[in-house]
């Protein structure tokens, strides 16, 4: 065989490598979940209702699909405003009236429903359970920013070591998926802390401080 020969079937052979690679790449990328289209890496999500399933979303479908007359109430676009709200911390007496027994929790209000309902990790996902409306309203009390969270879409997310934030919801549906990944034996194991932590450390990269209501401290 002639090295010209030779030479055409290496570089056929190196063009079909490489586009099997683009397939791959290409099939790796994330997509629309309402129409298949490509998606960058970050990207909005849609919550569909009453499901309270996070679908990602292009540019499009949040507009189309948003709108009230379209959707008619079936899915919301979640927002991207993060706050982290310095300064408020839940005393014993509080947490102990919202009956969580571990030291984590996102509260959600719940619109169709009327009431506010708690979500904390665990190995097997999160789990749901409703919230004493007195202990929320002592929550309202101490910042005044919980006022304006959005039903349904916003969470307050609660960690007695690291403090509270104002969230997308599906930042807590991540949280809760990381957790139940990465959780091994019967105390999660240091590689489910080390996630966790690295999770905080991202959302504080994205946040905004906000100080809570007569807190004249720093922000954390």
């Amino acid at each position: 065989m002639s090295g010209g020969r030779l030479r055409l079937l290496a570089t056929q052979a190196r063009q079909r490598e490489q586009a099997e690679a683009r397939e791959r790449e290409e099939a790796r990328r994330p997509r629309c979940e309402l129409c298949g289209e490509p998606l960058p890496t970050d990207h909005r999500h849609l919550l569909e209702l009453p499901a309270r399933e996070p679908r990602c979303a292009c540019r499009a479908c949040q507009l189309l699909f948003d709108h009230a007359a379209t959707g008619a109430g079936h899915y919301r676009l979640l927002p991207d405003r993060r706050l982290r709200l310095s300064g408020l911390t839940v005393d014993d007496q509080t947490w102990a009236r919202l009956r969580t027994p571990v030291r984590m929790v996102f509260l959600v209000q719940e619109e169709a429903a009327g009431q506010i309902v708690q979500f904390y990790p665990s190995p097997a996902g999160p789990v749901r359970a409703t919230v004493d409306r007195s202990a929320w309203e002592l929550l309202r009390s101490a910042h005044p920013d919980l006022a304006g969270l959005l039903p349904d879409v916003e969470a307050l997310l609660l960690d007695r070591d690291r403090g509270a934030w104002i969230v997308p919801v599906d930042d807590c549906y991540a949280l809760a998926g990381t957790i139940r990944a990465h959780w091994r034996g019967m105390t999660g194991g240091p590689g489910v802390r080390e996630h966790i932590s690295r999770f905080f450390t991202d959302l504080d990269a994205r946040c905004v401080t906000v100080p809570a209501a007569g807190n004249d401290r720093s922000p954390a």
